[in-house]
């Protein structure tokens, strides 16, 4: 089981360094120990966000005393000194949920970090952890570059997510692998190990290991550790395969939400007003039934103004925004029957964990919808992950009406008014509306104007399509989804380069937190031999970008001759797909093969997506 905290850490030194000019950006740092049960620890991970001057390392070379003593006790205590000087901003990420006395991470444990940077003074980041058990094993970015944050004009380049493999595992030089006196297995005290002088060099394995079979002792691989557990053979021999060791993803702290909204009715029939949104902490009430309304309710319900509603909300801890809808007809930017319009909110799952909604119907005098129970729509669950989809379908016997000017259909909005607050008034409250004149619902009511009739705008309102009190009729539905979820899923390709693809699927982590991308890639070997590639692979969804690591695969035969034994899998690179709508796309990709480089071009989608599924594009 995976665990997730939020540690948020109030970081002085970043304001101190920020300029009148520059506004801190929040990001959320996620560490991930991807090891299975059996498999390896790490120590808590040292973070620096500096200018990219500071190294930690250089192949080849004598490790500092700064990777030294990190390197063989998890002592980050002389790196950060070493780090101060740089004027960057550095913390320490610890796993509280770590075995009971040591706040590391355990094989499948998460934490995250909240940092508030200044883009020019943290373009870049660094890390470093000691990987546990061993002697002087570590992990690190050798090239201080690598991870940039932010590009020379401020704008944060992320989100950032990369995997850390065995193969990048390195050995300080600096303690002899006797795996005696080791970290997290059998030492008493720190730096007790046998001392070398040798540079920093890729570690060539565990004793006994796939990589380094005939070292010994053999002390780690079976061994068990303080957590009482036991390092597998197998599973903790970061030698062998693609062994993916930690994934770091760095993204804005806010939680991107698409709000979408349609008008169901069919041609003639209703139309309403653009709609209000606000995102609260389950306080801000829009109206109760069979009490009188609010002047903000009466304002947007009779004239579709919600200036009164809006000031109101803002005494309230949240956002809120209006959805327009720009193809309405001419004059009024209302949504039409069938039009659908969506806009992105950046949501903090602090303060904007529930969601609230109102229109004004049209055409009417004071007929309204909106949710009445301000917490009906929860956004975030207790460790701030999106909790949606969320669908909300409005059907005509959710329309209400104000109470607060007769239903004469005489002077209302979007028919026959002249000006706004002009019908007759009335005190009564909140309540459903009972239909327009002549309608299914109120058949005896008079005079039938609406129905049947053609307003002010030149529309016509027939006379059944725009009866909302008939059985099962569909006013609008809204949807609140992340920026890519399933019905992204499908066929994409590039119209200029037509023979090579990808099939995306976007699902949920195995865990039900979370999205990832899983991708095959069909293409051909950069070497001009003609033979086809199969690039494989899955990563996480952030906000409306895939990052994925891709795997080639080779070596196995077809049908009852394949054995899973002979498949040869190779690590090929990083895949970044970012999607800009739901049928357009940027694939960008850094293979680790340098035969196949780097680059990016234009996706296309080709299928319309899962059948039944109702997501951020079937609305």
């Amino acid at each position: 089981m995976k665990f997730s905290k939020h540690l948020r850490t109030v970081l002085f030194p970043a304001a101190l360094f920020l300029t009148a000019q520059t506004q801190a950006v929040e990001v959320t740092v996620k560490v991930e120990n991807l090891s299975p049960e059996g498999g390896l620890y790490f120590t808590p991970l040292w973070v620096g966000f500096h200018d990219g001057s500071f190294d930690i390392y250089d192949l080849g070379a004598a490790a500092s005393s700064g990777v030294e003593r990190f390197a063989e006790d998890g002592d980050f205590s002389t790196l950060r000194a070493d780090f101060a000087t740089s004027g960057g901003l550095d913390e320490v990420i610890l796993n509280p949920e770590g075995f009971s006395g040591a706040p590391v991470f355990d094989p499948g444990m998460v934490s995250n970090e909240i940092f508030d940077l200044d883009p020019n003074e943290h373009q870049y980041f660094s890390y470093g952890a000691m990987i546990l058990p061993s002697n002087d094993a570590f992990i690190a970015n050798g090239d201080p570059t690598a991870h940039q944050l932010f590009d020379d004009q401020g704008e944060f380049t992320g989100p950032i997510s990369f995997v850390v493999y065995g193969s990048e595992v390195l050995d300080a030089g600096t303690e002899a692998n006797t795996e005696t006196d080791a970290a997290f297995l059998n030492q008493s005290t720190p730096d007790t190990g046998q001392s070398t002088n040798d540079p920093v060099a890729l570690h060539p394995g565990f004793n006994g290991s796939i990589g380094n079979p005939e070292a010994t002792p053999m002390n780690i691989l079976g061994a068990m550790v303080p957590p009482g557990t036991t390092i597998d053979v197998i599973k903790g021999d970061f030698t062998q395969g693609i062994f993916p060791v930690m994934r770091v993803t760095i993204q804005k702290t806010t939680t991107p939400v698409r709000v979408s909204v349609k008008n169901t009715a069919s041609d003639g029939g209703t139309f309403f007003t653009p709609l209000w949104v606000g995102f609260h902490d389950g306080l801000f009430d829009i109206y109760d039934r069979g009490v009188a309304a609010s002047e903000g309710l009466e304002r947007f319900a009779e004239d579709g103004d919600f200036s009164v509603l809006r000031s109101d909300f803002a005494q309230f801890n949240g956002q809120d925004a209006m959805i327009l809808n720009p193809a309405g007809f001419a004059g009024a930017p209302v949504f039409d029957p069938s039009l659908v319009s969506s806009e992105i909110f950046e949501l903090n799952p602090a303060t904007d964990q529930y969601f609230s909604y109102a229109s004004m119907l049209l055409p009417s005098n004071d007929a309204f919808f909106a949710n009445g129970n301000p917490m009906a729509h929860h956004l975030f669950d207790n460790e701030g992950n999106f909790t949606g989809p969320i669908r909300v379908k409005i059907y005509g016997k959710d329309i209400l009406d104000a109470g607060t000017e007769a239903n004469t259909e005489s002077d209302a909005a979007f028919f026959n008014q002249m000006a706004p607050n002009t019908g007759e008034t009335t005190t009564d409250t909140v309540m459903t509306h009972p239909g327009f004149n002549g309608s299914q619902g109120n058949p005896d009511a008079t005079p039938q104007v609406f129905l049947g009739g053609t307003g002010g705008p030149g529309i016509h309102f027939d006379e059944t399509a725009a009866d909302f009190t008939t059985e099962g009729y569909q006013v609008a539905e809204i949807r609140l989804t992340s920026l890519v979820d399933g019905s992204f899923s499908g066929s994409w390709y590039n119209p200029a380069k037509d023979g090579h693809g990808l099939v995306i699927e976007i699902t949920q982590n195995a865990n039900g937190k979370g999205t990832q991308a899983v991708v095959s890639w069909y293409h051909y070997a950069a070497d001009g031999s003609g033979e086809q590639v199969w690039l494989i692979g899955n990563g996480p969804v952030i906000a409306d970008t895939a990052i994925v690591e891709l795997v080639q695969t080779n070596g196995a035969i077809f049908g009852e001759a394949f054995n899973a034994d002979d498949v040869n899998k190779i690590n090929w690179g990083q895949l970044r797909i970012k999607f800009n709508s739901c049928s357009e796309a940027i694939l960008s990709y850094d293979s680790l093969l340098e035969e196949y480089g780097s680059g990016q071009e234009p996706l296309t989608r080709i299928t319309s997506g899962p059948v039944g599924f109702n997501g951020a594009c079937q609305l």
